[in-house]
């Protein structure tokens, strides 16, 4: 069954600008080259390696129209980029993030930061809880495809 979902995007006024993620509780990958996740009060978090983030920046970001993200149980897949999952507890943040989309409340994507994960870590986090308005303004949507 493949569902698909429409979030709205948000970017900050000012470059390296963003709220805190907040309280969470959190599955850090043990190996360099995987996602950590958070997982808050109506939110879901992930941190990525570098060399992912910026093939993401380039695929998602900065751009009017985005491609649309396709997730299943192996993978994750946005324009030219094709990640597969290695860590064990992608799959449950993966059911986690299913949840959160199908839940009743509109959903939304944006970066975040905290402290925990050093200054410049920027979290990538989707939210049934809009961003504060006095950082961010809504840049377009995003459609994500749950196979």
């Amino acid at each position: 069954m493949t569902s698909a979902f429409e979030l709205k995007r948000y970017a900050a006024y000012y470059k390296g600008w963003c709220q805190t993620f907040g309280e969470h509780e959190s599955a850090i990958s043990e190996d360099d080259d995987g996602i950590s996740w958070l997982f808050g009060d109506r939110q879901i978090g992930f941190i990525t390696p570098w060399d992912l983030t910026k093939a993401l920046l380039l695929e998602v970001l900065r751009k009017h129209k985005t491609p649309t993200l396709t997730i299943s149980r192996n993978h994750v897949r946005i324009g030219r980029l094709d990640y597969e999952f290695s860590n064990p507890t992608d799959e449950s943040a993966l059911h986690a993030v299913e949840e959160l989309l199908e839940s009743e409340h509109a959903s939304h994507i944006y970066l975040t930061s905290h402290f925990m994960y050093g200054m410049g870590t920027r979290i990538i986090t989707l939210s049934s809880k809009k961003p504060a308005l006095i950082i961010y303004k809504e840049i377009g949507s995003m459609r994500i495809q749950l196979e």
